[in-house]
């Protein structure tokens, strides 16, 4: 009857210890999952994707108005600057400037930029569509 005991409670003991093993992987899990925050003036992200060329930005110490996003057929240009204000240790300001250069198949006219209330700037260009192969009719030569 004692030698069954031992058997029993491993049987039950380890799944648990599977189970926190488990827990114990889910911070490396989630943040791969969750998009993290980013955490410094002007860092970005990129995502180049089939349909979207994407541009996250941090820019929380900027009002939508101290924000100029311009755009040509190669690249786009986030230029943020306020002028000296006052903060708990005294004054100051500040300026980014990033150039994204675009990949060749986005379509300059569809940029649009929005911020939202944490002060993070999103900003997205379609691509433009793959046309079709068209077919070619390639004369014969005879020599």
């Amino acid at each position: 009857m004692f030698s069954l005991v031992p058997s029993v409670v491993a049987d039950e003991v380890a799944p648990l210890l599977r189970l926190t093993d488990d827990f114990a992987r889910w911070p490396a899990l989630i943040s791969r999952c969750v998009p993290q925050p980013l955490c410094h003036l002007g860092e970005s992200e990129v995502h180049n994707t089939d349909n979207q060329f994407r541009i996250r930005m941090d820019l929380q110490h900027f009002n939508p108005e101290d924000i100029k996003v311009t755009s040509d057929n190669n690249c786009i240009t986030v230029h943020a600057k306020h002028e000296e204000k006052q903060d708990n240790h005294g004054f100051v300001s500040r300026e980014v400037t990033r150039i994204y250069k675009l990949p060749e198949n986005c379509d300059p006219r569809s940029v649009t930029s929005t911020m939202n209330d944490q002060g993070i700037l999103n900003i997205k260009v379609d691509k433009k569509a793959l046309e079709a192969p068209k077919e070619t009719s390639i004369p014969v030569q005879y020599k």
